[in-house]
């Protein structure tokens, strides 16, 4: 078995609350012209005996925030959205997420000469 950390396997209705958050934030992020990406993630087991390995199932899904640095990444927990910079925004206000995250975009690329947000 792989030795990296293992993502906690989410219950459907728990991965679906958080899909529908990450879309809601999406979509506040391309009305600011942001491109992003949702990411639903699986861990998938092989087993010969149930006994011997953790169960397969929804993982953390991930809202990849497409830049000319690279891709950020949001999660959420389903009541805080956790943003690239790693602090926490209310997950009942997308909108808010998103300007948070234009702002800190936008930092970063004032502080790298040449490169646009």
């Amino acid at each position: 078995m792989p030795s990296s950390p293992r993502e906690q396997i989410l219950t459907r209705q728990d991965a679906a609350v958080r899909v529908a958050l990450l879309a809601d934030l999406q979509t506040e992020l391309e009305k600011l012209g942001r491109r992003c990406v949702l990411a639903r993630t699986r861990r998938l087991v092989l087993r010969a005996s149930p006994a011997m390995y953790e169960p397969s199932g929804p993982t953390n899904p991930q809202l990849h925030i497409l830049t000319d640095q690279g891709s950020r990444v949001v999660t959420t927990d389903g009541a805080v959205y956790h943003l690239p910079g790693g602090q926490p925004c209310p997950a009942d206000d997308p909108a808010a997420a998103a300007h948070v995250v234009g702002r800190d975009l936008l930092a970063s690329a004032a502080a790298r000469p040449g490169v646009s947000p």
